[in-house]
């Protein structure tokens, strides 16, 4: 909408944001008491109404000059002129948010986010970045760099994700400068001096030898599932869970989301296609990888005979089984059988069998990746094999790929593995 009133060019605008920029002409003979660097008045607003108030007031600064009356900005806290002074915490949530969650934040990928990342992120702004930086100005922050980097590496010294907190501060102001809340973002540079103070610490104290289980202490956790299951604690599906887990090396979210289709008995195969993300929703393996990684005898038997169990079990609930029916389920808390198992329920499993044998070393599902990679190195595998079984991505140049794009994982890993488990024996 352009109009003229008087001798003054004035403009709303509607941007992409939905958001409104108001602009009034400044007459050349007032713009260098006004501290003015453009020709215009220019400020943005959430409403189209609070456009024109503010259009409005800049009108009035101009029929002031007029009359021979200059207010100066800073004597007005900048009066609402060409700063648009959003407090942090509004600016967050009526701008940048949208943006988001639209994936037009980053500046390497336009990928849209995924429900759970956005919660994710919604609750490192509320508990990391609002509660220091909500209150703040935007422009304000844009000129204190110095209290921005103290304020951070504050953060940094008990979070220690911080990495992911610079990143979407950075985001903030480069919308706030495209949406010309500010000239140019003047905080960039300056998280550089940012330090991951708290990783740092958690990396240093980690040893790899303590991220993995010894050859002993992983027997007596089988001997613990063993006795479990023998006495009728434990049910065959968390049995299956654990060994395929420990014996494959895979993420849990991996595990999660076989379904029997994914299981070649035939050939001895899994084929490892996707994962589900801490909402139960199926996503794309880490990596975006699909693997064909071969199935121990000793597994193939185990999956067999769950598979047959659980057949009989939905059929007396009155499910039909075929071969979409995922591999692990439950009965979730509002009472839905057959659903996808919860994002830590092998976390539960493994802390409901400590409590149970409180001399069992601690244990969680990322070690047990740790211990397969350990005791298959032990047993000779190589680090590339070992790589390429856990489908880590620094191993691309060595991938070795079929006809199916289908990342064909080396079965000496897994061999490897079970050479040390049987040196003990």
């Amino acid at each position: 909408m352009l109009l003229f009133k008087g001798d003054n060019f004035m403009s709303i605008t509607q941007l992409k944001s939905g958001s409104f920029r108001a602009e009034v002409y400044c007459p050349k003979e007032f713009r260098k008491e006004f501290g003015l660097t453009g020709e215009r008045f220019r400020g943005t607003r959430i409403t189209e109404k609070e456009a024109k108030d503010l259009e409005e007031l800049f009108n009035s600064y101009i029929k002031f000059a007029k009359s021979g009356h200059i207010i100066p900005i800073e004597k007005k806290n900048k009066q609402e002129s060409q700063s648009n002074d959003f407090l942090f915490k509004d600016f967050y949530k009526h701008y940048w948010l949208s943006e988001y969650k639209n994936g037009r934040t980053a500046k390497c990928s336009n990928r849209v986010p995924t429900r759970a990342t956005v919660l994710q992120t919604e609750n490192i702004f509320k508990c990391q970045i609002l509660p220091i930086f909500g209150d703040y100005t935007i422009s304000y922050l844009n000129e204190n760099k110095q209290l921005v980097v103290r304020k951070l590496n504050e953060i940094a010294e008990e979070y220690a994700n911080i990495k992911t907190v610079k990143s979407y501060f950075n985001q903030i102001f480069d919308l706030a400068e495209f949406e010309e809340v500010i000239e140019v973002n003047k905080i960039e540079k300056a998280l550089r001096r940012v330090t991951d103070v708290k990783k740092q610490k958690i990396k240093a104290q980690k040893n790899f030898k303590e991220e993995a289980l010894s050859v002993d202490e992983l027997n007596e956790w089988i001997q613990a599932f063993e006795s479990e299951l023998i006495n009728g604690s434990l049910i065959f599906m968390d049995y299956l869970l654990f060994h395929l887990t420990l014996k494959t090396g895979i993420r849990k979210s991996e595990a999660y989301a076989f379904q029997w289709k994914h299981v070649d008995f035939k050939n001895n195969f899994l084929y490892l296609v996707q994962s589900l993300d801490k909402e139960g929703n199926i996503k794309n393996t880490k990596g975006n990888k699909k693997s064909k990684i071969p199935l121990p005898s000793e597994l193939s038997d185990l999956l067999l005979k769950w598979k047959n169990s659980q057949l009989i079990e939905l059929k007396n609930m009155g499910i039909t089984f075929n071969d979409e029916q995922f591999i692990f389920t439950y009965t979730n808390d509002d009472g839905k059988v057959n659903s996808k198992v919860h994002i830590d329920y092998l976390n539960y499993r493994l802390n409901t069998m400590k409590r149970k044998y409180p001399n069992l070393a601690k244990l969680n599902p990322h070690k047990l990746r740790h211990t397969f990679a350990t005791l298959a190195c032990e047993g000779g595998a190589n680090i590339d094999t070992i790589q390429k079984a856990l489908t880590h991505s620094d191993t691309a140049t060595t991938s070795v790929y079929i006809n199916t794009n289908m990342y064909k994982v080396d079965p000496t890993a897994y061999e490897s593995f079970e050479k040390r488990m049987k040196e003990t024996e």
